[in-house]
């Protein structure tokens, strides 16, 4: 298992109009992580739905979604999620190119098409959603650590879960333990140290980190900068969706705590 991964775009997979290139970062039955390279005036695919629900998430530039009917601009730190079926075309109206993670949860590699072309522009009444900066609240936790929830089950979102952490400098993450999902880890500033199993990794930006379920880890800071990052959970754990449908507040630093209060293992 290569648990640190590059975004590089020279090795994409994925290549399209204007020098439009996608590099599949991961592909499993919980997701697949996909990172887009959009330069101006270039298109994704035309509209189209897929099996899974998706989330992006922009790192530079500015996207121009259509979500159905409904056209919108993401700009970097934003986030969409588009539930499976909702017909969907991402462009660049920029000067600058525009760059994104695209996580598809469930995976469908292997299994069914990722892929297909749509004919209408009905979205279904399917709760689609463009979280912004300015939509976003972070909050602390203990030992330092800081949270921003993006995606989650505020959006409906049952299937993948995404925030980005930050780790101020000389902080850490939980002590060594495990997890029943999947995890990863999208370097976007600063420097991260992590630990996976007896290894360990100094990952800068546009790396991704992968964690399986049951693997042991853990993060810290050592350098003198703050570092972010952006974390996915595939599947998210049962008490999050639940307490959703529910319809009880989600209270995502409580939630996120009873995501950490996981295995532990001893040093």
């Amino acid at each position: 298992m290569k648990y640190v991964r590059p975004v590089d775009f020279d090795s994409a997979e994925i290549t399209g109009d204007k020098d439009y290139k996608g590099k599949i970062l991961y592909s499993g039955e919980t997701c697949v992580l996909v990172a887009t390279q959009v330069p101006p005036g270039a298109r994704g695919p035309e509209n189209h739905v897929h099996p899974s629900d998706q989330l992006y998430f922009v790192t530079d530039g500015e996207v121009t979604i259509k979500l159905g009917k409904d056209v919108r601009k993401a700009a970097a730190n934003s986030a969409i999620f588009i539930p499976a079926g909702v017909p969907h075309h991402n462009w660049n109206e920029g000067s600058e190119t525009e760059v994104h993670l695209e996580v598809i949860a469930p995976g469908t590699a292997g299994i069914r098409p990722m892929l297909t072309f749509a004919d209408s522009d009905d979205a279904h009444d399917l709760p689609h959603a463009v979280v912004t900066p300015a939509d976003a609240t972070t909050l602390s936790l203990e030992g330092g650590m800081t949270v921003t929830p993006l995606v989650g089950p505020d959006q409906h979102s049952a299937n993948a879960l995404i925030y980005i952490g930050g780790l101020p400098a000389g902080a850490a993450g939980p002590s060594l333990h495990t997890h029943k999902f999947d995890q990863f880890y999208l370097v976007l500033e600063g420097q991260l140290e992590v630990q996976v199993g007896l290894r360990e990794f100094t990952v800068g930006p546009r790396h991704l980190v992968v964690l399986p379920a049951g693997v042991p880890h853990r993060q810290w800071n050592a350098g003198a900068q703050d570092e972010r990052h952006l974390t996915i959970i595939a599947p998210p754990p049962p008490e999050l969706t639940e307490t959703d449908a529910d319809g009880e507040p989600w209270d995502f630093a409580v939630e996120l705590r009873a995501v950490e209060h996981t295995t532990r293992v001893a040093p």
